[in-house]
């Protein structure tokens, strides 16, 4: 019988792995053990079990309006943003990948070069944009702007897509009689249906966790998104962590969902998707 030798360097491989991965998850687990707990009994003991599975903080979420009016901002906010970026960059996309027009390469450039700028250099051009055209400290507006931002990276993933594509399928359905809206609707968005899923999510990721651009755009206590309101709840003399670790829980709950659910669109590529169709 032959016993397999075992490698120092995989072994070492995997240990670097699980310190990895509980040095990922352990935040997350430290926050939902102690929103089942006590102000008193997270500044008192340290716990990996909570003592007791007590829901109140989450109880007590359901009663501060804030709360409640944050975490609905933040869905009108992204949603609107996934809305918006998946249309426009589809479309987009579409144009750049199946047509030949002079200055296409031009046009495709500009798009990606938006990838490479740090969104801190704009923040003073974008704030008196917004401003002149009274959008600041609108929900609007930032859906404008992350839709903006969202589309550089978006066009790049989905261009990509697109190309993989045999020209000899468009051909197929241009002969058919179908109109380029036909081809778009009908071949294209079917067929580039997991790419458009990863920039969905990409979006909702980006989005939902963004701070920065929500409290700079976003001053006013009843537009503030969840993120921003979870900053502002913590007080100046007194801060409940049992409460706001739930709260932490709860606006990570939406990420951790669209994941689970959505996690095998990104693992499958499009060309398993052109053989099925």
């Amino acid at each position: 019988m032959k016993v397999k030798k075992i490698r120092i360097g995989s072994v070492i491989k995997g240990i670097f792995l699980v310190l990895i991965v509980l040095i990922s998850v352990y935040p997350i687990i430290w926050t939902l053990v102690n929103s089942f707990r006590t102000n008193t009994q997270i500044l008192s003991t340290f716990r990996v079990i909570p003592e007791q599975f007590d829901f109140s903080n989450y109880i007590s979420i359901l009663k501060e309006k804030t709360i409640i009016t944050s975490f609905g901002n933040s869905v009108l906010v992204t949603g609107g943003t996934m809305v918006l970026t998946a249309a426009f960059s589809m479309m987009a996309a579409f144009v750049l990948s199946s047509y030949r027009f002079k200055g296409a390469s031009v046009v495709y450039l500009l798009f990606t070069m938006g990838i490479f700028i740090p969104g801190a250099t704009t923040m003073g051009m974008i704030y008196k944009l917004l401003q002149s055209f009274h959008l600041l400290g609108t929900r609007t507006g930032i859906v404008l702007l992350y839709t903006s931002g969202r589309m550089a990276i978006s066009i790049f993933l989905l261009v990509s897509f697109m190309k993989a594509i045999p020209e000899s399928v468009k051909e197929a359905a241009l002969l058919d009689g179908c109109t380029p809206g036909q081809l778009f609707t009908r071949i294209i968005v079917p067929l580039t249906r997991n790419g458009l899923m990863i920039v969905l999510i990409l979006t909702f990721i980006n989005v939902w966790n963004d701070y920065v651009w929500s409290m700079i755009l976003l001053p006013s206590a009843s537009k503030r998104t969840l993120t921003v309101a979870l900053a502002f709840f913590k007080g100046e003399f007194f801060t409940d962590y049992g409460l706001l670790s739930a709260c932490v829980i709860v606006g990570l709950l939406p990420i951790v969902v669209a994941y689970v659910f959505m996690q095998d669109k990104i693992i499958n590529g499009m060309a398993a998707s052109a053989v099925k169709g």
